[in-house]
């Protein structure tokens, strides 16, 4: 099977913010190729002569997507860039590879990546720990725990006490963080994404590390696929998203219900933090490069 790459032209500063919006509809494993790396990173001691030749004058970040779903990844993009400011040119380029050899080099790249708690293993690997381990697929379509975002929302969850709790995932991808709260002690989990590549996933990730009996996925929306109320919300989305959903999120929480919101920029924090303390209190802001998660907890 081919894919479409997109590539996006854009500077050293934003190439993360990019990078974030191809993952949000490209596969994961998302590259960022930026010349600067070649001279910024002190465990690298030699580079071949001429390897400078090799990157373009702008930082140039790729995604892959089926063909069928170039369309609407290119729209996706255009939309989202309209926001950004001081990112270069933000051209795009579009063309066909062989599937194969990329879905092979993706998985040759994706290591265990290891938390306080757990590590979090590909299934095609084995990992020696004593550790809880989380074995995932994500279809090369999905998150992984790498992003900055998604590595905040599980230093959270390994916070919380979950024991005996429910926990919602908004828009949860391969279902990571639902699932990774199970294996803390979370009572049940209910996941639910709009994408159904995304809920087969996550369905399988259930499947394969024996969650399935206490994991529930949806397709579709927040209002549309959840009832009732639970312990413990994570809504890993955008600031504008999470805008969109803050009443919808109030609807589905208790008395002291936690809410851990992330895949905010640091410039839409505020933004974000003002909507939801209305109903909310803040408890705690994480940093990572320019991403912010936020806990919340319920007045």
């Amino acid at each position: 099977m081919d894919f479409s790459e997109i590539a996006v032209y854009t500077t050293s500063q934003m190439s993360e913010v990019v990078a974030y919006f191809l993952q949000e509809v490209c596969m994961d494993g998302v590259s960022i190729y930026d010349v600067n790396d070649l001279y910024n990173n002190p465990s690298w001691d030699y580079k071949e002569d001429g390897i400078e030749l090799a990157y373009a004058n702008e930082v140039v970040v790729k995604g892959y997507c089926n063909p069928e779903d170039t369309d609407r990844v290119l729209r996706f993009l255009r939309e989202r860039f309209v926001s950004l400011t001081d990112a270069g040119s933000l051209k795009i380029e579009v063309k066909t590879v062989e599937g194969n050899a990329w879905v092979a080099k993706w998985k040759e790249t994706f290591r265990p990546i290891e938390t306080d708690k757990l590590v979090i293993c590909p299934e095609w690997q084995q990992v020696r720990t004593d550790k809880t381990v989380f074995l995932m697929d994500s279809g090369v379509a999905f998150g992984t725990g790498q992003h900055e975002t998604t590595s905040m929302c599980l230093e959270f969850a390994e916070s919380i006490d979950l024991r005996g709790k429910s926990v919602l995932d908004v828009g949860c991808g391969s279902g990571i963080l639902g699932l990774c709260c199970l294996l803390l002690g979370a009572q049940r989990a209910e996941l639910v994404d709009i994408d159904p590549q995304a809920t087969d996933v996550a369905v399988h990730n259930a499947r394969v590390n024996g969650l399935d009996d206490r994991a529930v996925v949806k397709t579709g929306s927040l209002t549309e696929q959840t009832n009732g109320t639970f312990d413990v919300v994570f809504a890993n989305l955008t600031a504008d998203i999470l805008a969109l959903l803050r009443r919808d999120v109030s609807k589905v929480v208790r008395a002291n219900s936690l809410v851990v919101l992330s895949g905010i920029l640091d410039t839409k924090l505020q933004y974000v933090t003002d909507l939801y303390c209305d109903a909310f209190t803040l408890l705690q802001t994480k940093a990572k490069g320019e991403w912010r998660a936020i806990l919340l907890r319920t007045k």
